[in-house]
């Protein structure tokens, strides 16, 4: 088993956050569980013995782990274990018949006035809570001088991903036409920057630009070559 999780993982496009993810998962929790079993005995009972001692040994030190992280450790093994399905090492999938405690995505709330009142006075606040356009637009206002302003409000208001703003280029933005082409994206990988593909087949997309996000790209640009100019850049 811990073989096929090796080959499995170095057959993976790296450069992908979901890839690391899965990483991470046959590091500290697949491998050092079900490594040493044969690929092809691996049974719904292994699985389950280790989620309880993955459980056990998480609240043993304090931090009991929490019902998505299971699920997401239970989606690793699954997609693994269907690759060696696939590859014909396996005829049955053990993961697959595993049930875990459901796993709740908390719902995001509207960062209300009343929410606000309410947070100030208790220190309990929404586990996601969404501004609203006059807290977007008083946020956007404040920090108007700031060097990264055009990334701010493309993320505001342009619905892009934090990776998506950073990795976008200017031969990816039309000003003229207005509109901006999300090609690539942003990850952090071992310490460096990485550019890879967005994170979704329909993340890859035509954004319309308005005209005040071509303004504020507009400011963006002439900043950046003021900046060259005061390096001794051409």
């Amino acid at each position: 088993m811990g073989d096929w999780l090796s080959h499995w993982i170095a057959t993976r496009n790296r450069a992908s956050s979901t890839v690391r993810g899965y990483t991470s998962h046959v590091r500290l929790y697949l491998s050092p569980y079900l490594g040493k079993l044969i690929l092809a005995e691996v049974s719904v009972a292994h699985v389950h013995a280790m989620f309880t001692a993955i459980a056990r040994h998480s609240e043993a030190l304090g931090k009991p782990m929490s019902p998505a992280t299971l699920n997401r450790i239970r989606a690793t093994l699954r997609t693994a274990l269907n690759a060696a399905i696939r590859q014909g090492l396996l005829s049955d999938n053990p993961a697959a018949r595993v049930e875990l405690p459901g796993a709740r995505r908390p719902r995001a709330v509207v960062w209300t006035s009343a929410r606000v009142e309410h947070w100030e006075k208790t220190g309990e606040r929404p586990a996601v809570a969404v501004w609203t356009a006059a807290q977007t637009a008083e946020f956007l206002y404040a920090i108007g001088d700031h060097r990264l302003y055009a990334a701010y409000h493309l993320i505001a208001l342009r619905g892009l991903r934090r990776g998506e703003a950073a990795g976008l280029r200017w031969c990816d933005v039309d000003l003229d036409g207005g509109v901006a082409v999300i090609t690539q994206q942003l990850q952090q990988y071992d310490r460096h920057l990485t550019a890879c593909p967005p994170k979704t087949a329909r993340s890859a997309r035509v954004i319309a630009l308005d005209r005040t996000t071509v303004a504020a790209l507009r400011d963006h640009k002439d900043g950046q070559r003021h900046e060259r100019a005061r390096a001794g850049k051409q």
